[in-house]
This record gives C-alpha cells, sequence and structure tokens, in this order.
C-alpha cells in the first residue's frame, strides 16, 4: 500500500543484533489537534491541519540532520512513539514516511515497539488498517471517561459511543497490544462514577490501562478557571482515594500497578515509557519535542512556525539545553526508578556512582522508614505511601550545589 513497507522490512534484523548495541527511544510530536482540551499543557495548536504537509518536511529534515550529526553506530532503535496532539491527523502515508525517517536513524532495528495515540471519533476502519500495515504495533486511545458530561467538562469532542467504536475497531483489524487512558479527579466526578468507568473499560479487556489524576497545568484553560473561582478541584483525600480504588480494582482483574499511573496485562508493559523511567537515551522530533543523548538534554521550541523556520534556515530547531552533571544524573535515577514498583535497584546505583545509598541517605531512609521497603536488592515504596512520592524522593535526592 505505502512505498517504504519494503525498506522497513529490510530494517527487521535479528533480535540477537541487539544485545551488541544500545537501546535507542524515538519520539515524534505531532502538535495538530482540532480542540484543545482544558486541562492540556502539551504543545498543540488547533485549526492549522493546512500545515501538516510544510511540517511533516521539516520534520523529517530534522530527522536527517540528526542522523549525520549524532553516531548512532552503537544503537538499535527500541521503542518509536507518535505523540501530541492528534497523530492520528496524520495520513497513513505521512506516518509512513516519518516512521521510514527515524528507522534510517539506526542499522540494526528488530522488534520495535511502535506506538500511537488515537483519538476516539477521529480514526476510521481504513486508516487503522494502514497504520497496522507500516508498522505500527501499539495503539493508545485517549478515552478519559465514559460519563458525557466529564467529558463535556475536559473539552473532549468524542462521546462514549465513539470510544467504544473506536476500540471495536482497533480490535477488528488486529491490534494486540492497546493501551486505554482514564482521568480520575475530575470536578463533579464521584467514586461511584470512577468506578463505573474503570469497570467498563476493563470489561473492553485492553492489554493496558492509564490512570491519570487531573492535575492544574499553567496556561491551561483550567487553570484560569480555578484562578478565577469558577471550578474548585476534588479534595487531596478523594484524588488519593480514587487512585487506591482505582489501583486494587485494576490489580484484581489482572493489570499490575508497575508504574504509578500505568497498569499492565503480564508482558504489556510500555515499553517506550519504561525507556524513559530507566534512563534509555532518546532523540525527539518536532516542536516542543525533548532528547536526552549523550550527556545533555535538549528541547526544540514551542512554536510549529518558528520551528519550521529554524529548520529550514540552520536544521537546528533547539530552544535550549543543558548538560546533565553526575548530581542530576543520580535524582533523576531516584525519582524516574521509585516511581516503578520494583523500585531502584541499589547494586545499579552503586554501579553508577560508586556509592552505598543506605549509607549516604540513612536518616532520610530512616524519616521514611515505614514507608520504604527493600526487596530483592531494590529500594521501593510501599504500595500505601505511593501519594507521598515526590515528598520521599525529594528527601533521597542530593542538593543541587
Amino acid at each position: 500500500m505505502f512505498g517504504h513497507k519494503l525498506i522497513y522490512t529490510n530494517f527487521s534484523l535479528d533480535s540477537s543484533m541487539d544485545i551488541l548495541t544500545k537501546p535507542l527511544a524515538l519520539y515524534a510530536h505531532v502538535p495538530f489537534c482540532k480542540a484543545k482540551c482544558t486541562y492540556c499543557d502539551f504543545y498543540s495548536i488547533v485549526g492549522k491541519e493546512k500545515e501538516i504537509p510544510a511540517y511533516l518536511r521539516r520534520m523529517i529534515q530534522e530527522i536527517e540532520n540528526a542522523g549525520s550529526h549524532w553516531d548512532l553506530s552503537a544503537y538499535h532503535v527500541d521503542t518509536i512513539f507518535f505523540g501530541g496532539g492528534t497523530p492520528n491527523l496524520l495520513s497513513p502515508a505521512q506516518l509512513d514516511m516519518l516512521l521510514f525517517a527515524l528507522l534510517r536513524l539506526t542499522a540494526n532495528n528488530s522488534a520495535v515497539e511502535i506506538g500511537m495515540e488515537v483519538n476516539p471519533g477521529e480514526v476510521t476502519l481504513e486508516a487503522l488498517q494502514a497504520y497496522k500495515s507500516i508498522g505500527i504495533n501499539r495503539i493508545s486511545i485517549g478515552m478519559q471517561s465514559f460519563q458525557p458530561e466529564l467529558l463535556k467538562f475536559m473539552s473532549r469532542i468524542h462521546t462514549v459511543e465513539q470510544s467504544l467504536e473506536t476500540y471495536k475497531m482497533v480490535r477488528q483489524v488486529g491490534f494486540e497490544n492497546v493501551s486505554a487512558d482514564l482521568i480520575f479527579a475530575v470536578p463533579g466526578q464521584t467514586l461511584q462514577l470512577w468506578e463505573s468507568d474503570l469497570k467498563r473499560l476493563i470489561a473492553l479487556d485492553p492489554e493496558h490501562i492509564s490512570t491519570y489524576s487531573l492535575t492544574v497545568e499553567e496556561g491551561t484553560v483550567l487553570k484560569r478557571w480555578v484562578d478565577d473561582g469558577h471550578i474548585h478541584m476534588l479534595e487531596d483525600v478523594l484524588d488519593t482515594d480514587m487512585y487506591s480504588f482505582g489501583r486494587d480494582l485494576l490489580e484484581a482483574h489482572g493489570y499490575k500497578n508497575y508504574e504509578i499511573s500505568n497498569f499492565a496485562k503480564p508482558g504489556f508493559q510500555c515499553r517506550h515509557n519504561l525507556n524513559y523511567w530507566t534512563g534509555v537515551e532518546y532523540l525527539g522530533f518536532g516542536p516542543a519535542a525533548h532528547s536526552y543523548f549523550d550527556g545533555r538534554r535538549h528541547w526544540n521550541v514551542r512554536d510549529l512556525e518558528k520551528y519550521m523556520n529554524l529548520v529550514d534556515i540552520s536544521g537546528e530547531p533547539q530552544d535550549g539545553f543543558e548538560d546533565i552533571d553526575q548530581i542530576t544524573t543520580k535524582n533523576e535515577m531516584i525519582l524516574t526508578r521509585l516511581r516503578l514498583s520494583e523500585g531502584l535497584s541499589l547494586q545499579e546505583y552503586f554501579s553508577a556512582f560508586g556509592e552505598d545509598l543506605l549509607e549516604e541517605k540513612q536518616a532520610q531512609i530512616k524519616k521514611w522508614d515505614h514507608h520504604l521497603r527493600i526487596q530483592d536488592g531494590h529500594l521501593m515504596i510501599a504500595r500505601s505511601a505511593w501519594s507521598l512520592i515526590d515528598e520521599i524522593s525529594s528527601d533521597l535526592m542530593d542538593a543541587m550545589p
């Protein structure tokens, strides 16, 4: 169907090659949306779909420039994710071109997890069939709720029926790794409504479920509503109760809570997100995309027009960068690993920094003794204390100079 399918196949080599190279995660940001959700602080733009071809040319140029700039001979592509925004606003042929450019970055690619977000009601059966044919193998559906009034509050433009129909089509074309998102602690939501949403999603039987507490982010419509006093967020105790209830219900139905907000059946954890949480290097492309590579973190400009102009002028659409020193690396390892149910490997920490974390942080660990556990050589936060992860992690981090 698409011109690069055969070439994509040529990049799928024997998985034994991956043992000799380091994993690399790739992210492509698609900033276009049909509507802006009240809570969303990701960079996205509405009503600019006519700019997609121009944006696509620049992103492919950015990817090709990265391939020339970085020595990627020691890497293999492990995961690719198309996020946004709304990636399904790109046609299958456009996604195919992007995928081809991304896979060309390294020579040794096999068993790559290639995921994309789709919005309910915005994707057709034919498009889903085409996505699968070009190599997409993981679909994440932004359902958010099965309550019409809550969808309206969040400015979601899909209906409950469209969520169900989109899920049905995803299964119909043969996707076997499907994730769905739900949001809790929404003003007007009760524990009973949250239970209803969870049970309805569990009945659909996706392989992966993400649950996110609604947070008030700077620059969002929700932030303005809250500041103006038009909206009052739910109390923290109800937020925590919803999280705990959801975690227990999902785990009772076979979804392991492997990361604070993420639940999966065995073997279906999101590899792409795990790469972020376990320190795998990644390259991001498109406006507002972030990268972490070769000891440096850099990020692109958060403006589509500026992004395209910079690619044209210099090929470098970066807005800033920071070199990651040892203290930052240590602190980020603590922060990200403690988000995982398996916790932080004390041996990995010692190998990386030559320090015994339990010895170095005796006072802090004693302070949180009732909320921490050590099991199989890992330091982890007790299930009952996951709501305290920010406070505990901050205490265990080194002070920045």
